[in-house]
This record gives C-alpha cells, sequence and structure tokens, in this order.
C-alpha cells in the first residue's frame, strides 16, 4: 500500500490508522478471552477425567484425557497467536500517536540521544542535535538501541556525496510505505527485548573457546550411551550402579564446563529473546519491496540472515532453560544439556560469525533509514534538497525554516551564500531572531547532508563541515571562564578549517566574543574574520558590535545583513526576516524599561 504525499494528509492517515487498529484490537481481544475460556473448560476436563478416573484403567479415560491435553495445547497455540495480534494493533495505535505528537512538536517517546552528545563535536550542542526538543527526537523511529545509534552516527557525521544522493532515493520509496514502516515498529515492540544492547554477543562472536574445551565436546554424544545403559538395565542385562556411574561422569564432565556456561549465561541473560526479534526485523528486510540501490546493498548482506540469527537465538534461549532447577535435574545433567548449547553455539560462530556484524549493521541501517523515510512522510510540505558536488561553498535556499519551530509560529527567510573565504555579519537587536536564524541554516544542512528532507521550499548545496560556537560556558569542572571557553572554541575552529584536503567548512558564530571588553572584542573579531578569510571557511557570524558591521562594509569578503526590531504602541514588534545591511535599531534600553529599570532617555 502506498500513498501519494499530495492525496493523503499525514494527520488524517494517523488518525484513521488509530481508528482501524482499534477496532481489529477489539476482535482480537474477544476471540483471546474465548479461547481462554475454552482452555480454562478443557483444563477442568482433564482434571475431572483424572479425579474420576484415578484408581482404574480404561482406554476411554485415557483417550478422552490426550484429546484434552491435545486440545489444550492447541488452543493455547491460538491464544498466543491472538494475544500477538492484538498487542500488535495496539502498537499500532502507540506508533500513530506518537506520529500526531510529532506533528505538534510533542514527544511522547524519551529516548533523547544525550549518551551520544560530545561537548568538543563542531555542532551537535549548539544545533540541537540531541535533547529533550532536539532533531533526534523529531527524527528518531528507531526502536533498537542500534538503530539509535546509528542515527545518532548519520546526524553527527554528514555522509560522502554518493551516499547522500541513495539515501534520499531510499526515503523517498520508504515515506511512500507507511504500513510496512510501521509494521516494522509494531514488530520490534512486540519483543521487549528488542532494544537491548547486544554488545555482549559481538563479545562472545569474537572470542574463542579453549582448545582443551573445544576438543572435549565430542563427549556432548555421551547421553547416547547412557540411554543404552538404561535400556539394558531395564531388560535385566546389566546392574542399577552402571547407570548412577554414567550419570556421574555426566557431572564430572558438565562441571568441567561450568565456569565457561556461566560466563556466558551471565553476559547474555535472554539475549536468545533479543535475537529472535532481530531474526523477525531481518525478515522484513529480506521481504521488502523497496528497489533502490542503497536498499540493494543491504539485501545482499542480509541474505539468509533471518534463518541463521533465529537459530542463534534459538540456542542462546534454550541455553536459559538451565536456570529452572526442575529442568536441570531432569533433563540438564540426563541430556548433557549445556554441552550440547555450546556445541550449538560454537558451529553457529564457525559458519557465521564473520556475517554476524554485517547482519546486526543492516537492522541498524534500517531502522536509521525508517526514521529518515517517516520524517518525509510526515512534512509533505519540506523539500528534498539538492546537494551537488563543488569545490567551493554554494548555498542557495528560499522559505527556509526552523524545523523545531511550528508551522503557526514559523517565519521563513532566503538566503544565498557562495565561494570560499566569506564571512556574512549580521547585527540586530536582542530577540530579533539571529541565533534562531543561526541554528536554521545549520539544522537544515545537517538534515540535507543526512539524506533528509529539509524545511524549506529549495534548498541548493554543496558538501560542507558545519563548525558551531554558540553556547560555550565556563566549567567548575576545568576551571575555566566562558570567555576563555569560547577562546578554545575559536581555536579549534581555525585548526579544523586548516586542515588539507578536507571538505570547505561552514561556520556559525553567535555573539561573537561576547565575554570581553568592547575594544578587545571588536579588535578580535576583525583579526579572527581576518584570519578565516584565508581558510577554507566560510559562514556568519553574529554580533550587537555596530562597528565590526561598518568595518565589514570596507572589505570585499564581508557581507552585513540584520534583523531589525521596532517599538510599536510601547510594545517592541519583531518580523523575524533577514534584510541587507546593518542594524539601525536596537531595543536593549527599551527591554530594560520595560522590565522597571528607568533609563534617561
Amino acid at each position: 500500500m502506498n500513498e501519494n504525499k499530495e492525496e493523503i494528509n499525514p494527520k488524517s492517515y494517523f488518525e484513521s490508522a488509530i481508528k482501524l487498529a482499534k477496532d481489529v484490537e477489539q476482535q482480537a481481544q474477544k476471540k483471546f478471552n474465548l479461547l481462554a475460556s475454552l482452555r480454562i473448560l478443557s483444563f477442568i476436563g482433564m482434571v475431572a477425567i483424572v479425579w474420576f478416573a484415578f484408581g482404574s484403567y480404561q482406554w476411554e479415560s485415557v483417550i478422552a484425557l490426550l484429546i484434552l491435553v491435545t486440545l489444550f495445547l492447541v488452543l493455547m497455540r491460538y491464544q498466543q497467536r491472538a494475544r500477538i495480534k492484538r498487542d500488535f494493533q495496539r502498537n499500532i495505535q502507540t506508533i500513530n500517536n506518537d506520529e500526531i505528537g510529532r506533528l505538534n512538536l510533542k514527544f511522547s517517546r524519551t529516548e533523547n540521544g544525550t549518551e551520544f552528545q560530545d561537548k568538543n563535536h563542531p555542532y551537535t550542542t549548539d544545533l540541537d542535535i540531541f535533547g529533550d526538543f532536539s532533531i533526534f527526537k523529531l527524527l528518531n523511529r528507531t526502536r533498537t538501541s542500534a538503530g539509535a545509534e546509528k542515527l545518532a552516527k548519520w546526524l553527527k557525521y554528514p555522509a560522502p556525496l554518493e551516499e547522500v544522493l541513495m539515501r534520499q532515493e531510499t526515503a523517498k520509496e520508504l515515506s511512500q510505505d507507511t504500513p510496512w514502516r510501521q509494521n516494522w515498529e509494531a514488530v520490534a515492540l512486540l519483543h521487549q527485548k528488542a532494544n537491548q544492547n547486544i554488545g555482549a554477543l559481538r563479545v562472545w562472536a569474537k572470542g574463542t573457546l579453549a582448545p582443551d574445551l573445544k576438543s572435549a565436546l565430542i563427549w556432548r554424544y555421551f547421553p547416547i550411551v547412557t540411554g543404552l545403559v538404561a535400556i539394558l538395565i531395564i531388560a535385566g542385562i546389566l546392574p542399577v550402579w552402571t547407570l548412577i556411574f554414567s550419570l556421574v561422569w555426566h557431572l564430572v564432565l558438565l562441571r568441567r564446563y561450568l565456569a565457561t556456561v556461566q560466563n556466558l549465561a551471565q553476559t547474555s541473560t535472554d539475549l536468545g529473546k533479543t535475537l529472535l526479534s532481530y531474526a523477525d526485523l531481518l525478515e522484513l528486510v529480506e521481504t521488502a519491496p523497496f528497489k533502490s540501490r542503497w536498499w540493494h546493498n543491504r539485501l545482499d548482506t542480509a541474505k539468509n540472515s533471518s534463518l541463521q540469527m533465529r537459530r542463534l537465538g534459538t540456542i542462546f534461549d534454550r541455553l536459559d532453560f538451565r536456570n529452572n532447577p526442575y529442568f536441570s535435574i531432569l533433563i540438564g545433567i540426563p541430556t548433557m544439556w549445556d554441552l550440547q548449547c555450546i556445541a550449538g553455539l560454537e558451529a553457529w560462530k564457525l559458519k557465521n560469525q564473520d556475517q554476524l556484524d554485517g547482519w546486526l549493521e543492516v537492522i541498524a541501517d534500517s531502522e536509521a533509514m525508517l526514521s529518515i523515510g517517516g520524517f518525509q512522510y510526515a512534512n509533505p510540505q519540506y523539500v528534498v534538497p539538492e546537494i551537488t558536488w563543488d569545490n567551493h561553498l554554494e548555498i542557495e535556499a528560499n522559505e527556509l525554516g526552523h524545523p523545531l519551530i511550528g508551522n503557526h509560529n514559523k517565519i521563513t527567510n532566503n538566503f544565498k551564500m557562495s565561494d570560499i573565504g566569506t564571512t556574512i555579519l549580521i547585527t540586530g537587536s536582542n530577540m530579533s531572531g539571529k541565533s534562531t536564524f543561526l541554528r536554521t541554516l545549520g539544522l537544515n544542512i545537517i538534515l540535507a547532508q543526512t539524506g533528509a528532507v529539509v524545511c524549506a521550499k529549495k534548498l541548493n548545496c554543496a558538501p560542507m563541515r558545519v563548525f558551531s560556537s554558540m553556547r560555550t560556558q565556563d566549567s567548575l569542572e576545568e576551571s575555566t571562564s566562558s570567555f576563555y571557553a569560547e577562546l578554545k572554541r575559536l581555536k579549534q575552529l581555525l585548526e579544523y578549517a586548516g586542515e588539507a584536503n578536507k571538505l570547505p567548512v561552514f561556520y556559525l558564530l553567535d555573539e561573537i566574543l561576547k565575554g570581553t571588553n568592547s575594544a578587545d572584542r571588536h579588535k578580535g573579531a576583525e583579526a579572527l574574520i581576518k584570519q578565516l578569510h584565508h581558510k577554507n571557511a566560510s559562514g556568519l557570524v553574529s554580533t550587537h558590535d555596530l562597528e565590526l558591521g561598518e568595518w565589514g562594509v570596507e572589505k570585499s569578503f564581508v557581507q552585513n545583513y540584520h534583523f531589525k526590531s521596532d517599538v510599536i504602541n510601547g510594545q517592541l514588534d519583531f518580523d523575524y526576516k533577514l534584510q541587507t545591511g546593518i542594524c539601525k535599531s536596537f531595543n536593549a534600553s527599551e527591554l530594560m524599561r520595560m522590565m522597571g529599570i528607568e533609563i534617561e532617555r
């Protein structure tokens, strides 16, 4: 089922999907309740037969009991299917309610990506990439820890141009198949363990079993001998002590592997259920209807992966059976269960360990791409940016807006910049929109280089490296002032822009050198802009320093823009529109008067 974004309103689709899922959930719940009642009746029937037939041996009773046991098991299986169908429909409702919330920039999910934050990263802190109100929360539709980590990586490290173009192609396909995307999320949510970090699995896959233990795995066939001994004892050929001796030998062998099994069990508790859920997701990858180059590259890697992942999950799941003492005594010791599981794991590792990382990457990649496709569907008014290779830094945007500002409050601007060594100075009064505009530019360029749609009517740009200095703070831990922190950040920028054979740097500097006096601020800003002029970089600098703007008028590599504010009937009025030239109106005095600070006019 595909949707055309021009024919279907996302909110309408989400609302209708919730309604349909509620109807199907109610039907599944009724079936679940009916099957539960029938199971209770069949169980009562089994108890009744055992009670009335106790002490007597009648074939009719035995047959009736077997029929009821079979019926009980069949009903249990169908009830489990009804439960899965019911829970799946509940998940669909959760997903669509989450989507409706996103449309209003209200996020129901708690994951905010702050674990991926890096204070020394070129831009993530300043541009709200991670956090409770961030681009990560706006995009994130992943349901596994690996998928969330991959999405964060895409946002932190823009891809090469060819990869971006392939992602755009795939995101378009995914945006047109909302049922498939939501099916993925609903399936992942069926398994509570799907979000479990599987670092332990990677460690196990790269590890090796001690040679002496590996060679001794041949003893896993010894239970066959024990079984033959038991038969011969029943036939009266061997004495009972031979069976006792055989079982003691089981214990000796199992004890030899005890440390290995305990270590494996401690680091992989419930890993089997995680792998079984991953197998379901890989099966969705293998059967996906998409035709893009990006997707086919993942299909080649994922071939037969779901079958092998399910086998591995089953073995790990069986290993957890040993935690049941009754199972250990009645089955674990006689069959040497631990050895059977270890042998199975080693055989799987020998065959598949080189492919495991690739399969896990496919899941992570698919979830990150699903997030981008879902973001594109939910925002049909956004545009796919045109990114073309160019040795110069080129940006051209029409009606560019901030993706984290609601449509009813959003003000858009046009912007154009080209060539290396150019600095755009933006002056303006407090709250006029300078910082927001810098973030608007930075965020949309990051989205573009991730492969996502952007909040604009048009955006053309060349590949670039974004760098920002907007939220430098003092640090008690490092004994640094906010001014010194900003200087360290600017030093990082100069080093970043001075790297040879790298993409141009697009810098965004807000209220430059605000932590020092006006004279030093002016001199320092001039010196920095001059130095950046000779680097492989261009960018924007916001400032309250009008003298810096006047200085820029005389420089061919500096352009002046501003945001203005007006006082109308004693109230500040902002239009948040970028305009050429230096700002002529400032509002600090008016703001102070509004706060009760009397200033002579």
